[in-house]
């Protein structure tokens, strides 16, 4: 199976890459190594007008075809489909180029191939972080880590508050781009695993599994008061009340159990 995004179509039938077969031969022909079932690998598509598209191909292999995924979609092509999910709601990221999964006569995956755009000049936010903002010593520094904070509260209230989850909210997870004197902005790649969630009961879990997975980074790089005010933030107050300081204890309960050795 091939999905192909609107958008993308007509480059791709410019370089003849309009089947899965051809998909596959361009970029998941290499070996992935034998203690890994996924590698990401950065290529450049040179259009017939001579521009040249930078290209991130994430290739999942199954030697053994996987039972694991009979009658559900790969992780690529949850990735693919959630980032659709992230621009209806409104969060920056990757675009999406392509996605294909191929299976063996009984339905089990033998592999997959998704294929997104590569955001220029984008960093990590822990490289950002560390290269730009490591502590709070200047103005500018305060400045882009308030900023940096601000938005990505507003992007993890969005998305529970649709009931969508990540899963692999992670620092590494989250690229930024600058160019000053504008703002840094924030941008969401990689999440093979999010979903929605129409049980509203397992809303409280899933939410405190993104909260924590992001403060398990922000512990060594953020202070105590920028990690309360992102709680603040994201429950949408002025300051810490007692459902903040549940949310905090709840939390790191979480981040403990987890991670105990984090």
């Amino acid at each position: 199976m091939l999905w192909v995004d609107d958008s993308y179509q007509p480059l791709l039938a410019q370089l003849g890459l309009t089947s899965l077969a051809a998909l596959r031969a361009r970029f998941a022909s290499g070996e992935i190594g034998a203690r890994r079932s996924v590698e990401v690998r950065f290529h450049e598509l040179a259009s017939p007008d001579g521009s040249r598209l930078a290209v991130f191909a994430k290739h999942y292999a199954y030697p053994s075809p996987s039972w694991s995924f009979l009658g559900r979609p790969s992780k690529a092509r949850c990735e693919y489909q959630n980032y659709a999910i992230f621009k209806s709601l409104g969060i920056p990221c990757a675009d999406r180029i392509a996605c294909g999964e191929w299976r063996d006569g009984l339905g089990r995956l033998e592999g997959a191939l998704i294929l997104t755009r590569a955001i220029p000049q984008a960093l990590t936010l822990i490289d950002f972080w560390e290269t730009h903002c490591p502590g709070r010593g200047t103005a500018t520094a305060r400045h882009l880590r308030a900023s940096l904070r601000r938005q990505l509260v507003a992007m993890t209230r969005r998305i529970h508050a649709a009931g969508f989850f990540h899963h692999d909210l992670v620092w590494r997870n989250v690229l930024v781009t600058w160019q000053p004197p504008a703002e840094p902005q924030l941008w969401w790649i990689d999440c093979p695993r999010g979903s929605f969630s129409r049980w509203p009961l397992g809303h409280r879990r899933r939410r405190l599994k993104d909260l924590a997975s992001l403060d398990k980074r922000a512990a060594r790089h953020a202070s105590r008061g920028e990690r309360l005010a992102f709680v603040v933030g994201y429950l949408g107050q002025s300051r810490i009340d007692r459902e903040a300081k549940r949310l905090i204890r709840d939390t790191l309960a979480y981040r403990k159990s987890r991670w105990p050795d984090d």
